[in-house]
């Protein structure tokens, strides 16, 4: 079995993963509550953007 390639940077993206897990467990919630659009489209922005910065 090979070792597992563990890089540097692999810790920051894992959290920033969970991150953008968090902020989509806040959208499911949002849309089930009946929130208003806008404020769904900001959470959403907020996933876009860790997604993004963990690319």
């Amino acid at each position: 079995m090979t070792e597992p390639h563990v890089h540097a940077s692999h810790p920051k993206i894992a959290s920033r993963l969970k991150r953008a897990e968090g902020h989509l467990r806040s959208v499911v919630t949002m849309i089930e509550e009946g929130r208003p659009y806008l404020d769904v489209a900001q959470q959403l922005q907020a996933v876009e953007r860790t997604l993004r910065n963990a690319k």
